[in-house]
């Protein structure tokens, strides 16, 4: 009899669940999607930039040019300090798309998440309204069982369902049931069970019908303990964030929580704060369509998967959003898992045993991390030298970066994105860059003395 094709059980219709997706139907892999949401496309209140190492993947998956379309790409930065001092201009942003192929470009996360659920080629596969409730897995596959009392089977599962994850909860359980467990393996879980950490917190909010802000400009106002970063899209939108540093360091799992409440009493604390040249917070505020106040956790898990485990996106890399690396970081993840299943499934006549799963999933882990590592730690450092938390970060912020120059800045830039990964399995997009992606560079052959 023959054995059943290879199954993935994806946890979560975010920016990575969706990618996933997208990238397994390329990859002629079968899958389920289970969302807990009443809809694949959440109105939540948040906003995605997606750079040029987002864009290349979601290029490969045929949606790149829909999200052109419905986005102004950011072109110039301005940064102010908070009496509204001008003290750095540059048009950096504009010169990517030369060099990267792609602009960067703000849009609300659930418009995103419309455009990929809409280009899903099997949508019976992409399920609403299903809760996990329970995962049982062993040596011949894994089953979810949903709150509506349905059951899915598959090989892995994967959790793509945010910074609080289900499934990563889960994987932990079960790797505290395991008598078998490394002393590594114990000791990653310990540290992961508390590597959350939070010291900043975020008011998000999204703006219509701004008409002093002109479209395609990043304001960024550099203060002592807090800043704002300012976007403005297409017809008068604007993407905003109040960043604030937290009394104290907080862990796991006293990190806090906030209300819609809380978001006012902040925000209406700073409402004649100068964001942009002869522009206070407070039009933004009166113009608001959301504002929510979140904690920033911070962490990267040491283990990313166990078992027919693994996570994906925040629930493996959580990062401060002040680089708008959090979103494109869980694309890239998504792909570099794809083609992990990918390749291990082409090397063994499409099915997997729990050894080869393994090796598969700790290739996609070890693939991965560097990078997220270096990422994450960029993005925090953003965060504080942003709210100047440090005369070193003042130093930086207000002399160093603004003098070093726009070659220099562009490579600096440039160095994030040209080793973005992209599906190893779908054409390279041919859009025309100056800077080649590392993967798209040949392979240097070794010598006969092997180097």
């Amino acid at each position: 009899m023959e054995k059943s094709k290879f199954k993935v059980i994806i946890v979560g219709g975010s920016v990575a669940g969706q990618t996933l997706s997208l990238a397994l139907e390329k990859a002629n892999i079968d899958y389920v999607l289970l969302e807990k949401h009443e809809s694949f496309a959440p109105e939540v209140g948040a906003s995605i930039g997606i750079f040029a190492n987002g864009m290349r993947v979601l290029d490969q998956l045929g949606i790149c040019n829909e999200i052109e379309t419905r986005t102004e790409p950011i072109l110039v930065t301005n940064k102010h300090d908070e009496k509204g001092n001008q003290f750095d201009y540059n048009d950096i942003l504009g010169k990517l798309s030369d060099r990267h192929g792609y602009t960067i470009n703000f849009m609300e996360r659930k418009d995103l998440l419309a455009i990929m659920y809409a280009a899903q080629p099997n949508k019976s596969k992409l399920l609403c309204n299903k809760r996990v409730d329970s995962i049982e897995q062993g040596d011949n596959g894994v089953k979810v069982t949903t709150s509506d009392g349905s059951e899915y089977e598959g090989d892995i599962v994967v959790g793509a369902d945010g910074v609080w994850s289900k499934v990563r909860q889960m994987m932990w359980n079960a790797m505290d049931a395991d008598k078998t467990l490394t002393k590594d393996m114990a000791k990653d879980l310990a540290k992961d069970k508390t590597v959350l950490t939070c010291e900043y917190a975020c008011v998000f909010g999204i703006s219509y019908n701004v008409t002093s802000i002109p479209p395609g400009h990043n304001n960024l106002v550099f203060r002592h303990g807090s800043s704002f970063l300012i976007l403005s899209g297409k017809n008068g939108t604007v993407y905003w964030f109040y960043f604030e540093k937290l009394d104290k360091k907080y862990a796991v799992p006293n990190i806090p929580r906030y209300t819609e409440e809380d978001a006012i009493k902040t925000c209406e604390k700073h409402l004649d704060a100068i964001i942009a040249e002869n522009v206070t917070f407070r039009e933004l505020w009166v113009n608001r369509k959301s504002a929510i106040k979140v904690a920033l956790e911070e962490g990267v898990m040491r283990r990313w998967h166990y078992s027919r485990f693994v996570v994906l996106g925040d629930a493996a890399h959580k990062m401060t959003p002040n680089m708008g690396q959090g979103g494109n970081s869980a694309i890239e993840s998504a792909a570099i898992l794809s083609n992990c299943l990918k390749s291990a499934l082409d090397k063994n006549s499409q099915q997997l045993n729990s050894k080869q799963i393994d090796e598969c999933l700790s290739l996609y882990q070890s693939e991965r991390r560097k990078r997220i590592k270096s990422v994450y730690t960029r993005a925090g450092d953003a965060t504080r030298m942003e709210a100047m938390d440090s005369m070193t970060k003042v130093i930086m912020a207000r002399y160093i970066i603004p003098s070093l120059g726009e070659k220099l800045i562009l490579k600096l830039v440039g160095d994030l994105l040209k080793d973005a990964p992209s599906l190893d399995f779908v054409d390279k997009p041919t859009r025309a860059h100056l800077v080649p992606y590392a993967d798209e560079k040949p392979k240097k052959k070794k010598s006969i003395f092997g180097f």
